[in-house]
């Protein structure tokens, strides 16, 4: 018998590799691959405007084309879209295998994800969702972790409740708030998947 109904997943850095020292992987190279400047792009963009996206209240794609008029180049505001989500698509193939294995086991599995709308479709599009019961993403819900609300909205469209889930995530201010909620968490980093299968009670890999 699984040790959990609902595993309630983070997508980066947890079921996507994209985080590297706190810093996201695009970041890294945008400006040597673009000619442009990331710190242009962060600055205007993550003073709080990103985090308006990221729960329904404002519009990525025009805050980017926002971004590029004040560059002088807003004709490169879709590939820098473009580019930012692709750059970013790096599947934890470990993950991804603690995943199959849970769902054989019988759990259900879904992302719980902080990100905007225009990305949690791209989530699904890249072929997360087909590991996948559902995404529920911060755009879609206009709510965030750590939000308590956050959970509450899963657990009433999972039917499921407090230690009957497990959520995985790499934001301690995250799983502390799920704990508080009443879940189980698991504080997600780099080299913990074997620690992560024990968590789960899941068989350990041969």
């Amino acid at each position: 018998m699984p040790r959990y109904k609902l595993i309630a997943w983070d997508f980066d850095g947890v079921l996507n590799a994209n985080i590297e020292d706190g810093i996201f992987t695009w970041m890294k190279t945008f400006n040597e691959d673009t000619g442009l400047s990331v710190q242009s792009l962060a600055t205007y963009l993550f003073n709080g405007r990103f985090q308006q996206a990221m729960i329904g209240q404002a519009d990525l794609h025009e805050l980017v084309g926002e971004w590029a008029e004040t560059e002088g180049i807003p004709h490169r505001a879709g590939e820098v879209i473009d580019y930012w989500f692709d750059k970013d698509h790096i599947p934890d193939e470990q993950t991804l295998a603690i995943v199959r294995k849970a769902r054989a086991a019988g759990i259900t599995n879904v992302i719980a994800t902080n990100n905007e709308v225009y990305r949690a479709d791209w989530i699904e599009e890249q072929g997360f969702g087909e590991h996948m019961h559902t995404v529920f993403a911060a755009g879609r819900m206009c709510l965030a972790k750590p939000d308590l609300a956050y959970f509450a909205h899963i657990e009433e469209a999972m039917g499921c409740t407090g230690r009957e889930i497990i959520l995985v995530d790499d934001m301690e201010e995250n799983v502390l708030a799920a704990r508080d909620h009443g879940w189980d968490a698991f504080h997600f980093k780099p080299g913990c998947h074997d620690a992560l299968v024990r968590a789960i009670g899941l068989p350990a890999t041969a």
